[in-house]
C-alpha cells in the first residue's frame, strides 16, 4: 500500500497539471459564486460516489470511482485554499498552515 505522502505528492502534481489545463476554472467560479460554489462541487461529487457505490459500479460515463475521489479531494483542497485568507491564525496553526 502506498504511503499517504506518496499519494498526496502524486495528486498534487496531477492536480496542478489539470488545473493548468482548465485555466484555473475553479478559482474563477469560486470568485464569482463564493463558498456556495465549493459546497455544490463537493455535494455533486459525493452524490456521484454514493451512486457508483450503491449500484456497485466501478465507473460510469468515463468517470471511475477513483476519479471521483480524486476530484473530491481536489475540490476540498481548492475550497481550503480560497478560505485561508479569511481564517484566523489560530485555526491555520491548528493545521500547520
Amino acid at each position: 500500500m502506498k504511503k499517504f505522502e506518496e499519494i498526496s505528492d502524486a495528486l498534487d502534481k496531477f492536480t496542478a497539471k489539470k488545473n493548468e489545463a482548465y485555466g484555473d476554472a475553479y478559482s474563477k467560479n469560486y470568485e464569482a459564486f463564493g463558498a456556495t460554489y465549493a459546497a455544490i462541487e463537493v455535494f455533486n461529487k459525493v452524490n456521484r460516489i454514493v451512486t457508483l457505490t450503491k449500484n456497485n459500479l466501478s465507473e460510469a460515463n468515463n468517470e471511475s470511482l477513483l476519479d471521483s475521489y480524486v476530484d473530491l479531494r481536489n475540490y476540498a483542497e481548492f475550497a481550503i485554499q480560497h478560505m485561508l485568507p479569511n481564517v484566523s491564525d489560530e485555526d491555520k496553526a491548528k493545521y500547520g498552515l
